[in-house]
């Protein structure tokens, strides 16, 4: 069968007289100019854009290979749980009030979520860190009390610069790893834990993360 795309984003078809089982599979169209079909993390985009989670930097591109921002992923975290109201003092410096991230921190804060630098500076604008981003979305799991027990036979090891991890990171990254959140980099043998994750990275992260815990 053929589908015909109307106006309006609907299709038809016509019914073939014999009996038969019609299934569809649909696929978000992007309107980013920047993101080709057949890129690695089409698919995470599409997660991401399709949820609301995350937005184009423009009406036709999305910059997969710009810095995500520490503010960046705490709204899409406050974002995924309805974009709350937390009744919660600020203890940052530079988180002031009426930016587009304040309730965004305010929230992951208040829910353990987020930390600053330990100098009473959070660091919004900030590129995070591919393990700054796993211990974020560890502890958002936590809040969720989702199963966080597919960490701890990760193999983390096995990526030559398993000891670049700090340790405060280690029990997030062995999390992320093990439920296979984040992989190796380059020729997949190391994980950069201290590189600035991309949009584009964020993107396939977020994707995995729906995808080993499907009620998010």
């Amino acid at each position: 069968m053929e589908l015909i795309h109307q106006d309006g984003g609907s299709y038809t078809f016509s019914m073939p007289a014999d009996d038969v089982t019609v299934s569809a599979v649909f696929r978000l169209t992007l309107p980013f100019a920047d993101v080709p079909d057949d890129a690695w993390y089409a698919d995470g985009v599409r997660y991401v854009y399709g949820r609301g989670l995350m937005t184009g930097t423009a009406a036709d591109t999305f910059d997969p290979q710009l810095t995500t921002s520490r503010a960046m992923v705490a709204a899409i975290l406050w974002r995924s749980v309805g974009s709350p109201q937390a009744s919660y003092a600020i203890d940052f410096a530079d988180v002031p009030l009426g930016q587009w991230y304040t309730e965004a921190v305010r929230w992951a804060a208040r829910d353990g979520i987020v930390s600053g630098y330990g100098n009473g500076a959070f660091g919004p604008g900030d590129p995070i860190t591919r393990e700054q981003l796993a211990v974020m979305l560890y502890r958002y799991a936590q809040d969720r009390g989702y199963d966080l027990s597919n960490g701890t036979d990760s193999g983390l090891t096995s990526y030559t610069d398993a000891d670049n991890v700090s340790p405060w990171a280690l029990q997030a990254m062995e999390w992320a790893c093990g439920a296979g959140l984040i992989t190796g980099t380059g020729d997949g043998s190391t994980l950069f834990p201290q590189g600035e994750a991309t949009r584009a990275q964020a993107a396939a992260l977020l994707m995995r993360f729906g995808q080993a815990y499907p009620d998010w």
